[in-house]
């Protein structure tokens, strides 16, 4: 019996186009046949081998997506390690149709990519061939016909069109600015963003909690900074206010059948939607293999922030949205999705971001999970670069194409990345942190090169730096998991490290982009072999969320760990944001909390450094606003919100403590609205 969605010839393709004669048909029908392939007993996909060996443990969590390195990364390998009993009309009769090994496990189409050496010749090809009597002849993927998912040998075949020219992305990079890229973009208030963390500037957790029922995976927050999203287990969106950290609404699909999980989601550019993903889950069915109920197709939905309302639901992929974004190219707004199907999504909306005119599935066919998605500095929002598997993918938003694959940067999975901004030039490092622990010397400020082995590094750091780039050049900042492969598949003998990269573009019309490594940060506490975790960056340090509930914070111009936020529970930290314009940091975890730091002055030296003026200063503005002003008069939905919403959710607000307060201790002076 034949399930749907398996890819098998059908009877018109082996009677006409795969099969020359009846001679060949009677070889095929007479062929030994193969043992049958196992099926899910929840599922209409096959389990095929994984490409690497799946590890043996897994750590168990709140519902899916909380593995530990690949133990828990993806269905297909837990059902090729389960070798589940095949069940009753699970067995598919052609299998010698097609017979080629799976390049990587994975759920969604099968893939048709296999060795040149093993894969069956086209017959399709060959029968245009010799109609045309020229193999040359044979009819481009793109023809008409009977469609069919083209194969990488295919489009690496397909006439090459030119994918960048530097005089045309010039243009292009002036008439459409793309400012989402940058981590942080509006002008700093209410005594600046954070810039410093450090001995003399340690970060203060604040007495506020934000919760949830369920694990808190991601948060969002508005781009006048005036509202944070959060994201979680429980199928609900809470929306805070950031000045008094108040719940302000909760969002949920009522009408929703099914069990919702959220993972990600993006406001749009006038916060009046916002928009967001995660998994779907049959509410009458359960599955084996995911030890969780059964996963149906995912789609995005688009909120109404001030009704509460689903205004649309747009439906493409197949498996849990890991990632969502809002952008804007050539006037024209677009979605762009990532899933765990493996396919990156492009959604063409209206002006109005809530009714969809098209959707497209970039081409790509190899792919078993993607992950993350950045826009390339200074391309007009035309390409970006994705986190795919094990390595970094640059596409072309433009024409739904893939541009160029780099080569692998960790082992198991690089989950995200991201463009930032320096503020400062790293000191380049060519000696990477070794998969042997005793290669390093750990200091309290990081990773250190051994005495012995220091000259032989900084003869090597001389031998392999990288010339500095003449041209347009972006830095870019990686994190990945790394495979189980010490201790019976329990753990990873290599560390886990955070990237940083610089993508030189190129100068010469289809050049080919560079991508060089700079340098790798890692401390002997830093644990984060755990898939679906967010890094961020101010452009001065990348916060590094961990699995047992530690945010480590890197000097990215030294390497150094000037911090350690250890505030959280002992479970997975899922994201960390710095707030554009406030001196704020919001981290999330599975423990279902958001904690809200801010960055103090310690030493008497700094503070004379940054003058006490500045700093009362912020206050008098603050409470002598004009309420008549443009900014506060402007209806935003933040206010519509709070004028409109009378029976809103409240979030429970810590008592302050009775002690004297000081200029680093008046939340409700410092954290003052916009």
């Amino acid at each position: 019996m034949v399930n749907p969605g398996d890819y098998l010839p059908s009877d018109e393709d082996i009677d006409v186009e795969m099969l020359d004669s009846d001679t060949e048909l009677s070889k095929v029908v007479a062929a030994p046949r193969k043992s049958p392939v196992t099926y899910d007993s929840d599922s209409d996909f096959e389990a095929v081998p994984a490409k690497r060996k799946p590890a043996a443990s897994k750590r168990g969590g709140r519902g899916r997506g909380r593995g530990r390195g690949r133990g828990g990364a993806t269905r297909s390998t837990a059902k090729a390690a389960a070798a589940a009993t095949p069940t009753e009309g699970s067995e598919i009769e052609g299998e010698d149709a097609f017979d080629a090994p799976a390049p990587k496990a994975r759920r969604g189409r099968p893939r048709k990519v296999v060795d040149d050496s093993e894969k069956p010749k086209p017959k399709r090809g060959r029968k245009k061939a010799a109609a045309n009597e020229d193999e040359d002849n044979f009819e481009a993927p793109g023809a008409k016909g009977k469609a069919r998912q083209m194969t990488l040998d295919e489009i690496e075949a397909t006439p090459k069109v030119l994918t960048f020219d530097p005089v045309q992305n010039a243009e292009l990079a002036q008439t459409y600015p793309d400012p989402y890229w940058k981590e942080l973009l509006a002008e700093p208030t209410d005594g600046g963003r954070i810039d410093l963390i450090d001995e003399d500037h340690p970060l203060e957790l604040l007495p506020y909690t934000m919760t949830d029922q369920m694990a808190l995976t991601g948060m969002a927050l508005s781009p006048d900074g005036t509202m944070l999203a959060t994201f979680g287990s429980s199928g609900n969106v809470h929306i805070w206010d950031t000045d008094t950290f108040a719940c302000l609404v909760t969002l949920r699909d009522r009408a929703e059948p099914n069990i919702d999980e959220f993972f990600v989601g993006q406001f749009t550019p006038n916060s009046e939607y916002l928009v967001v993903g995660g998994k779907l889950k049959d509410r009458k069915r359960w599955s084996e293999a995911d030890e969780d109920n059964h996963i149906l197709a995912c789609p995005l939905k688009v909120f109404n922030v001030v009704t509460g309302e689903v205004v649309a639901r747009l439906d493409g992929h197949s498996e849990e949205i890991l990632c969502v974004k809002s952008v804007v190219y050539k006037g024209e707004n677009y979605f762009v999705t990532t899933s765990q199907d493996g396919y990156i999504r492009r959604w063409h909306m209206d002006s109005s971001w809530i009714v969809l005119k098209d959707s497209t599935e970039i081409a790509d066919g190899i792919t078993c999970m993607v992950f993350t998605v950045s826009f390339i500095p200074n391309t007009g929002n035309r390409y970006f670069i994705a986190s795919t598997d094990d390595h970094l993918t640059l596409m072309d938003l433009e024409r739904c194409k893939i541009v160029q694959r780099f080569d692998p940067i960790y082992s198991s999975y690089c989950d995200c990345g991201k463009f930032i901004e320096l503020l400062e030039q790293p000191v380049y490092q060519a000696l990477q942190p070794s998969i042997a622990a005793a290669d390093v010397a750990e200091t309290d400020e990081g990773c250190a090169i051994r005495s012995e082995d220091s000259a032989a590094a900084s003869t090597l750091a001389t031998a392999q730096q990288p010339p500095e780039p003449s041209g347009l050049h972006a830095y870019f900042v990686t994190r990945g998991v790394e495979l189980l492969d010490a201790e019976n598949n329990t753990v990873s003998s290599r560390p886990n490290t955070c990237t940083l990269h610089r993508l030189v573009y190129p100068t010469e019309p289809d050049g080919k982009f560079v991508l060089q490594e700079i340098r790798r940060y890692h401390h002997d506490e830093y644990l984060s072999n755990s898939w679906l975790i967010r890094i961020a960056s101010n452009g001065r340090y990348i916060l590094a969320p961990t699995l047992n509930g530690q945010v480590f914070v890197f000097n990215i111009a030294t390497g150094q760990v000037t911090g350690i936020l250890r505030d959280h529970d002992t479970i997975e930290v899922r994201d960390c944001k710095f707030h554009p314009t406030k001196n704020l940091l919001f981290t999330c975890s599975d423990d279902g909390t958001v904690k809200v730091y801010r960055s103090t002055i310690r030493s008497a030296q700094a503070v004379a450094s940054t003058s006490d003026v500045a700093m009362e200063g912020v206050v008098t503005d603050v409470q002598t606003e004009d309420p008549e002003s443009p900014k506060t008069a402007a209806v935003s939905p933040l206010a519509l919100i709070k004028d409109g919403i009378e029976s809103m959710a409240v979030g429970e607000i810590a008592p302050v403590s009775a002690e004297p307060a000081s200029a680093t201790q008046q939340p409700d002076d410092v954290m003052s609205a916009e």
